[in-house]
């Protein structure tokens, strides 16, 4: 009886180091983006920004608030490559600077009431609807953008498309602290450069936490002389089964000097950009 005892803990601490054994050899993944022409997701994105500047001698301090309500579309699919078009559904941003506040609010007609809404509202509406398109392949490099709609509004342009609703991803498997780098394309006509470092930090389920560091650059913003240095930092939840953004929340630190007409206008911008993404169909 006792023997039997020692048999049946023995095969039951064999089984359990078999099973731990499975459970950790799982914990390698190989992340791609694996989806069908005419998925639909939709994003929420909040940029929170605080944007230091200076003005006729005088520092001035402002504080933007933005959310963007966005629908995007896999609308071709061929091989390992893909098309996305997204399209702006909703805008809704809230600035204050002097101790006043100003809204505007796409959805909400009454916020035209204000003058000054009005005048902003003459730029911003100009995006709902716009869309933009975006061929990548299936880890994420981006290889063709049109973002001609956005010809306009560059700078919201960037900041929608700067890497916080995207990733890209490393060839074949990898595990838990493993690292690689990617660029991240925010617009075609765009000299903005981001560069990125990604670091797998968790696998849960059907989910993969990845944490990541980057850098902003660009010299020139529509024909303006620009420096711009920056740098990015956070994390994001993606699918393991899709590559799909589910969550990331992304810190910017940003130092300018934009030249015009031979005058010299430096800013900081210190901001969190956060994306919440929902497959609709």
């Amino acid at each position: 009886m006792e023997k039997q005892k020692r048999f049946f803990t023995t095969l039951m601490l064999m089984l359990l180091s078999g099973l731990l054994t499975g459970l950790y050899a799982q914990k390698h993944i190989e992340l791609k983006y694996k989806v069908n022409k005419g998925d639909v997701y939709q994003y929420n994105m909040n940029i929170d920004q605080d944007i230091v500047f200076d003005a006729g001698g005088q520092t001035m301090a402002l504080d933007q608030l933005m959310d963007f309500r966005m629908t995007s579309k896999v609308t071709d699919k061929a091989e390992d490559d893909f098309t996305v078009t997204s399209a702006i559904d909703a805008i809704k941003m809230t600035q204050g600077i002097f101790g006043m506040q100003i809204t505007y609010d796409s959805e909400d007609p009454t916020s035209l009431e204000n003058p000054m809404v009005a005048k902003i509202a003459e730029t911003l509406s100009e995006l709902i609807g716009a869309e933009y398109t975006m061929v990548m392949d299936n880890k994420g490099h981006v290889k063709e953008i049109d973002a001609s709609a956005f010809s306009q509004n560059n700078d919201i342009a960037n900041n929608i498309s700067s890497g916080s609703n995207y990733a890209v991803y490393p060839e074949g498997k990898i595990g838990i602290g493993d690292t690689w780098d990617g660029d991240v394309t925010p617009l075609e006509n765009s000299d903005m450069k981001v560069n990125m470092s990604y670091t797998l930090l968790k696998i849960s389920g059907k989910q993969a936490t990845i944490g990541l560091t980057g850098t902003i650059k660009a010299n020139n913003m529509d024909g303006d002389e620009l420096r711009l240095d920056g740098t990015v930092s956070g994390e994001m939840t993606v699918s393991t089964q899709t590559g799909w953004l589910i969550k990331s929340v992304i810190d910017q630190e940003i130092e300018l000097d934009l030249e015009q007409n031979g005058q010299t206008f430096p800013a900081t911008i210190s901001g969190m950009i956060t994306t919440t993404s929902e497959k609709m169909k």
